[in-house]
């Protein structure tokens, strides 16, 4: 069995990882259709598909985070397991929205570009949520949460 290590004896290997994730990296089936989507649909910036880079795209956002699209042929070699056959890696990215409305215009615009809504808009106490799929089958919840 695991267990994690007590908090001072972490803080004693001074490994100075800062708590944070810089990116993540989506494989896609097709990066051309996928860069139109998160542009079209989530309205993420990017400099597009760089000369010399041509198997990936960039997002960058808020807080020095990017969002990277990398050509599902390509992308998996570099992983633990190049034959996979799945299509998503099995977790689901978040957005907070600032109201209800904007969860409706943002399930609107994504939807319009490709993406797959999945079940039904959640109005629930702690908050209000709608989940989609991308092209890729990578799942999204945009919620707003009121407190």
């Amino acid at each position: 069995m695991y267990q994690c290590l007590d908090i001072n004896d972490v803080l004693k290997r001074k490994l100075n990882m800062k708590p944070k994730v810089n990116f993540i990296t989506l494989a896609v089936s097709d990066l051309n259709k996928s860069v139109a989507f998160y542009t079209n649909g989530f309205g993420f910036p990017t400099k597009g598909i760089q000369e010399g880079n041509e198997e990936h795209c960039m997002f960058d956002l808020d807080d020095n985070f990017s969002i990277v699209l990398y050509r599902r042929q390509e992308f998996l070699p570099l992983t633990a397991n190049p034959d996979q056959a799945e299509q998503s890696a099995g977790f689901i990215l978040s957005h907070i929205a600032q109201s209800k409305a904007q969860v409706d215009d943002i399930l609107q615009s994504v939807l319009t570009v490709g993406a797959t809504q999945i079940g039904k808009i959640q109005d629930e106490p702690w908050g209000y949520s709608a989940s989609i799929a991308d092209p890729d089958g990578h799942q999204w919840k945009i919620v707003f949460m009121p407190h």
